[in-house]
């Protein structure tokens, strides 16, 4: 193969298993990149794992090959939902693994311009798995990994963000995918923020005003981005705001908080408090409602007492 070919990673679980390839797939050794399966060669859940278990993370494909990978795994999604061969349980593992691929492209790159379109996709086929069933709330969360991890975050406030809005009677599926997809890039602005700041356990006052600009930050990349929808823009911009006035950048009370704002300050707020943090060991699901509750002067009272009853059906 020549040295000039161009290949990009790709998540080992977004492979189809079972199906015969459209493409070659490589790995990567160094500066080399070595065939590991042909193009027509069925690709298997156990090679998945035996390369896993290799501590292999990434296959590689061509760059010329991308397009026809990418419509792979748009048409597979689509089916996921309605097939009648998969579980609830199955059918939530197969939407976090694809939902997964396309979240961390875009929040370790801040480029949604080039993965606007499979971001749509995924959060479209989110919300319909969500509106199955009270069930498939539970299923989806049960895949999450609760450390520190930017794209997990992300993914769980889009989770809780839909399912709050469902319960809070929003019925227009444009709503709901807007509400996702405002919860999955909340956070998009932390890559403007070094690293170093971002894992400190004790930070000076000029590296948390730094930290509490992300939700500009978020914003500015989002415009960048040509996105253009307003709702979407404020529920990001305003998803550290509270209700009293307390919160930042703006200090808004709740009466110019945004719908969406609303919705995301409960999501982000629960996700954050029961997920392993740099400078604090998570909570567990009962007490991190008790203390938003206890703070309620912080949250939309009506939302927040929703948030509280469908999370109380949830194991603790």
């Amino acid at each position: 193969m020549s040295g000039k070919e161009s290949y990009v990673p790709i998540v080992i679980e977004s492979l189809i298993f079972g199906k015969n390839s459209d493409y070659p797939l490589y790995i990567g050794s160094g500066s080399s990149y070595i065939l590991y399966r042909s193009k027509a060669l069925i690709f298997s859940q156990n090679e998945a794992l035996r390369l896993k278990n290799n501590g292999v993370k990434h296959l590689y494909i061509l760059e010329n090959d991308k397009e026809k990978y990418e419509n792979d795994i748009a048409e597979h999604i689509e089916n996921i939902v309605d097939s009648k061969n998969l579980s609830l349980e199955e059918k939530a593992v197969k939407i976090y693994i694809y939902s997964k691929v396309y979240a961390e492209c875009v929040l370790t790159t801040g480029n949604l311009k080039d993965n606007k379109k499979n971001m749509k996709k995924t959060i479209e086929i989110t919300v319909d798995y969500l509106l199955i069933s009270e069930f498939a709330f539970t299923k989806l969360l049960n895949l999450s990994d609760y450390d520190y991890n930017e794209v997990g975050h992300g993914m769980n406030v889009s989770i809780y963000a839909i399912s709050l809005a469902t319960r809070l009677g929003f019925a227009n599926k444009l709503s709901l995918y807007e509400i996702g997809l405002a919860g999955l890039l909340h956070d998009i602005g932390k890559l403007k923020i070094p690293k170093t700041i971002m894992l400190k356990n004790k930070l000076n006052d000029a590296e948390l005003s730094q930290i509490k600009a992300h939700p500009v930050y978020s914003r500015e990349i989002l415009i960048q981005n040509n996105m253009d929808n307003d709702d979407i823009i404020n529920g990001v911009i305003e998803h550290h705001e509270a209700s009293d006035g307390s919160g930042y950048p703006f200090g808004k009370t709740e009466e110019h908080i945004s719908t969406y704002g609303k919705i995301l300050i409960i999501a982000n707020k629960f996700d954050s408090l029961t997920r392993n943090r740099p400078y604090r060991i998570k909570l567990n699901k009962y007490d991190a409602l008790n203390q938003m509750v206890v703070n309620s002067a912080l949250y939309n009272n009506a939302f927040l007492k929703e948030f509280t009853l469908l999370m109380s059906k949830q194991p603790v």
